[in-house]
């Protein structure tokens, strides 16, 4: 953690970007693209959501049921959930991670819904919601698995997690600072803009993100997320933003939603951020921070669910030979950093359910929803290859010529 000069030269390093504190947001900021703006205007539906929101929404998506363009069945007894719909039917959505609601009212809520919605596919539910869902006739296969980090329990200590030291050490030799982002203003939000332009020159989708189950970025205030940035030489080189999850009304952890830098280091920025707003989490009591899903990873459906063998083997042959669609790959082993086998962290899977058995049909559909585009991006790397191939073969016929 800063200590108090550190934090206090922080705040001084650029006064328009780190002291907005005080500073009224003003009309030229962009909407919020969640419906939490919707809060103050008192409508009973988003009053509603709320409410149900802070009482039961533990899962790490929870919040991201307020993004914007997703619809909702709601239950004024039970609770609600957020999809989007299919072009498959009307009667065919695409539902957001679980229901907000209790465990208790999970299975009475399950039914009043299917009774509206007969073919919905849920995706990225958790073993209850998966459990509930196959005693209903579902088909349940694993998405890939989340990794939490237990915020009381967790340190660096032991040989398997060096490199997680090293990151953090690494960085303050660099003269890296993190400062928590209080309040935004037009300056910080397009300094969070650039790196997240840069960030996206470098991925495999490189133009758009995972959608759906990764909520869109906002660069402005939102209720209870925070924003913490790392700054090098006055400039804000990273920054982390995390989503709450809830538990009574209380924020009982929150999940790393958007992590990203356009820092060229050895070492790992979004790393540093990340154990030095665990260190202040932990000091403010908070239970448990996800580092998200990682897609694809540690699929081994078993007989412990009526699941597609089909699926299951495209989703495993995803992971292992088509990167060049989403860093599949990459994804999971950062995260393994933080080594879920140790005491301090966990992994815990994540399933996709469904009725219809024409699933790899189905599943195009749920692509589409996330961001991919499997035929475009799988045209677009075969050509790449060719390409590689043919440059190759000239290279060597020119090295060839030369020698001759």
């Amino acid at each position: 953690m800063d200590t108090p000069n550190a934090k206090e030269k922080a705040k001084k390093l650029d006064k328009k970007a780190l002291t907005s504190q005080n500073q009224s947001m003003t009309t030229k900021q962009e909407a919020l693209q969640t419906s939490v703006k919707s809060l103050n205007n008192g409508t009973q539906t988003a009053a509603f959501r709320i409410d149900q929101l802070k009482q039961f929404g533990r899962g790490s998506l929870a919040y991201s049921s307020l993004q914007a363009g997703l619809q909702y069945f709601m239950d004024d007894e039970l609770g609600y959930c957020a999809y989007t719909p299919l072009t498959d039917s009307a009667d065919s959505v695409c539902v957001l991670a679980d229901p907000i609601c209790s465990k208790e009212s999970l299975p009475a809520f399950l039914d009043a819904f299917l009774k509206d919605k007969k073919d919905p596919i849920f995706l990225h539910a958790s073993k209850d919601t998966a459990t509930a869902l196959n005693d209903r006739g579902f088909c349940v296969n694993e998405l890939g698995v989340e990794t939490f980090i237990d915020v009381q329990n967790f340190t660096l200590t032991g040989n398997k997690k060096q490199a997680l030291r090293q990151a953090r050490n690494n960085a303050k030799k660099d003269n890296l600072t993190c400062v928590e982002v209080l309040s935004s203003d037009a300056e910080m939000r397009q300094a969070f803009r650039k790196i997240s332009e840069d960030w996206m020159k470098q991925k495999v989708m490189s133009d758009s993100e995972m959608q759906f189950i990764v909520r869109p970025i906002v660069y402005v205030d939102e209720i209870d997320v925070r924003k913490f940035v790392a700054i090098k030489d006055k400039e804000i080189v990273g920054f982390v933003i995390f989503d709450p999850m809830y538990a009574d009304g209380e924020v009982m952890g929150y999940i790393a939603n958007h992590l990203r830098s356009n820092l060229d280091r050895s070492y790992s920025v979004v790393d540093f951020i990340l154990l030095e707003a665990l260190d202040i989490f932990k000091a403010e009591g908070k239970k448990e921070i996800s580092l998200g899903l990682s897609p694809l990873a540690k699929v081994n459906d078993t007989e412990e669910f009526h699941h597609s063998k089909l699926l299951s083997a495209h989703f495993k042959y995803s992971f292992e030979k088509a990167n060049f669609l989403y860093n599949f790959k990459n994804l999971y082993r950062h995260k393994s950093k933080y080594r879920p086998e140790m005491p301090g962290a966990r992994e815990e899977k994540v399933y996709c359910c469904m009725k219809t058995r024409f699933l790899l049909v189905r599943i195009y559909n749920v692509y589409s929803v996330l961001g991919f585009h499997p035929i475009k991006q799988i045209i677009s790397h075969m050509g790449k290859a060719v390409t590689a191939k043919w440059q190759s073969i000239k290279s060597s016929d020119q090295s060839a010529d030369r020698q001759q």
